[in-house]
Formats: structure tokens, sequence, C-alpha cells
């Protein structure tokens, strides 16, 4: 693989950000890089302006010069069939974010503020920053078993917990609905869980939560892959699981591609059907600009969103006090979420446009 393109990035940032800082700043300056997954995922568009704020914010208020560096590591280089360029590698795709971490530490930056890859393939890079003096943030993808400082998210299995209740309560706590979450393909064809912590934990909340409701029941686990948008495959699934068992009323999307695939009413007939006709009702986790779209054409009734603009905002300024003041953190930093209903989507949009999210939001009405 090629990562030339990344140094050069991280050079480039390094000098557009000495020439706009205050002048009046004084004394060591502080620099924190602001890492992405890669730039290849499309959650990180809200995050990057939510660090850009902070680092406007920062640059005008501290008596210490600051950097804030965004970086976007490469996407994973893929053959034309879809597959690693290197086989059996189990770090593979994170070997880009991998590279983008080596040289942080090796810049000595004072803090770093990462959506982790992979915690196990990343665990000993993160601790090595630790071991550096590095302060370390993570957010949304965790290394919980590394020495960063703390992880701001999203309590998965609360959320999915919520989220169940929310199916529940919109289904009339009765009937067969379906699951649908991140998998990954195997050597047989088939389809494995990811080992991702985010989706083993919204599965745990979603069955713990579903037990509650004697009256309903999960009648299909459905695949979806990552992370190709343009490729219907897991509103595909959708749409068999419907042809195999008509009586499925409800689907709760652990990840919700299937909301921004294309051509959902030709791909999937027989759901968009149910869904406008309101025999169908459905939950998702996420906000993307696309799933706010399905909400108004009637395929998802709630929506829950996490705190995107915050993996930037919040974590930039949680890595800066960490550095300046010592701030005491505990390991896992609850970021919340944000509800959206029918009701209180253009509340939302609205939020989204202005980037200021201290309006809270109305209640959703379909829930008690």
């Amino acid at each position: 693989m090629h990562h030339r393109a990344i140094s050069g990035s991280i050079l480039l940032a390094i000098t557009l950000l000495a020439c706009s800082e205050e002048q009046s700043a004084t004394g060591e300056p502080i620099t924190i890089a602001y890492i992405t997954h890669n730039k290849c995922n499309r959650f990180h568009d809200l995050g990057r302006e939510g660090a850009r704020q902070a680092r406007t914010e920062l640059s005008a208020t501290s008596a210490r010069p600051v950097e804030v560096m965004i970086l976007d590591p490469e996407c994973p280089e893929l053959d034309e069939n879809g597959e690693p360029l290197v086989a059996g590698d189990t770090c593979y795709f994170s070997r880009p974010q991998m590279k983008v971490l080596e040289e942080v530490i090796d810049m000595k930056v004072d803090a770093i503020s990462v959506d982790v890859f992979d915690g196990v393939c990343e665990n000993d890079l993160i601790d090595r920053a630790v071991d550096a003096g590095i302060k370390v943030v993570t957010y949304g993808g965790d290394a919980p078993n590394s020495k960063r400082h703390t992880y701001y998210g999203m309590d998965n299995k609360a959320a999915a917990a919520f989220l169940m209740d929310a199916l529940a309560t919109i289904n009339g706590k009765t009937g067969k609905i379906a699951f649908q979450t991140m998998m990954e393909e195997n050597e047989s064809g088939g389809y494995t869980p990811t080992a991702a912590g985010t989706f083993i934990d919204r599965t745990a909340g979603f069955s713990e939560a579903l037990a509650r409701y004697p009256d309903m029941t999960n009648a299909a686990t459905l695949p979806c892959l990552c992370c190709d948008y343009k490729d219907p495959f897991c509103t595909q699934q959708a749409e068999k699981a419907l042809e195999e068992d008509p009586e499925i009323t409800g689907f709760f999307f652990s990840y919700s591609k299937l909301l921004g695939e294309p051509d959902l009413e030709d791909n999937a007939p027989l759901l968009a059907e149910k869904a406008k006709e309101g025999k169908m009702h459905s939950v998702a986790f996420d906000t993307l600009p696309e799933y706010l779209d399905r909400m108004r054409a009637g395929y998802v009734d709630v929506l829950l969103g996490q705190k995107l603009f915050g993996w930037g905002y919040d974590t930039v300024m949680l890595a800066y006090d960490l550095v300046t003041t010592g701030r005491q953190v505990s390991p896992f930093t609850d970021a919340g979420w944000y509800v959206v209903c029918p009701n209180n989507l253009e509340e939302f949009e609205r939020n989204t446009q202005a980037m200021d999210y201290r309006t809270p939001l109305s209640d959703c009405s379909l829930l008690p």
C-alpha cells in the first residue's frame, strides 16, 4: 500500500495552523492530532467540523498556541473483487490509520483524538503513545484494553435497549421483527458477526431488551456488509427476509447502511409497500442526511443519533484539558444520544445546519 499522501497531509496541516495561530498566544504550542477512521468513512463530516470549531475557539482563547491537525488516513487498497491486496493480514484495514498513529507519535504531539479502527491491532500503538506522555482520547471506535485516558461515545448496549423498547412500543409489544447488524463474509461464503465492540454491545442490548417482551420474536438475524453504499446488499437481505416470512412487521437496524443504499423502492418493493402502508415499523442507529430522508418517506420511525459533532468538538476540548489542566476523566465519557422522530426531524436538521446542538429536541411523540 502507498501512504505518501498521509505524511503530506500532516505537513500541510502544520503549516496552515502555524500561520493561523493567534499572535498573542505565547509559550510552547500544544499540538493535538485529530484522526478519523479514514477518508472513506462518511460519518466524519460533522466530526471534522466540530474539530475545526474547537480549533478556532482554542486559538482565540488559549494562553498558548494551539495546533489541531485534522487527519484522514487513506482508504485501504482493494483488488478488483474488493478484497485486500495482502491475504491473511488480520490488521490490513487498520494499516492506514496505524501509519498515521505512528507518524504523530514520532512527531511527539501532545494529544491524540482517534476513532480507532481496530482496538486489537492498534492497542500497542496507543499504549506506546501514552507511555511517551501523549494524552489519548478515543471516540467512535475504542481500544478498551489499552492505556487510553478516556473513550468518548455512546453506551451502545444501553442505546440498543432503548431502541428495542421503542420498537416494542410502536409495534404494540407483539409480533415478529428482524434484526440486521454488521457482518463479514467468511471463507465458506457465509456471514459472521463483526468482532467490533460497537456491534457486539448493540446485539447484547437488543437481545436483553427483546427478552422483556414475550409476545415479540426475532424471526431473522440479517447480515449487512460494510462499507460500499452503492451496493444494495443490506436492502436485498431485508427484502429476502420479508419474502420468506411475510409476518415480519418490524426491523431493528443495528448497522443502518440499508437506509443509505440506492433505489430502496426498486431493490426492496415489498419493504417499500409495507412501510408506506404503515404495516412495517423500523428503528435504526445514526442520523446521516439520507437517513432523515428515509424517515420522511416512512422507512424508519426512530433514529438514534450519535454525537458526531462532539466526536470532533468535545474530544479536542477533552484532549486540550488533559494536556493543560490535568483534567480527571473516567475511562468512559458518556456522550449520550439524540432521539429523532418525524415530529422533531426538522428541529434536528436546523441544529445540524447551524452546527449548534445546544437547543434540545422536542420529545419523540411516538414514545411515552
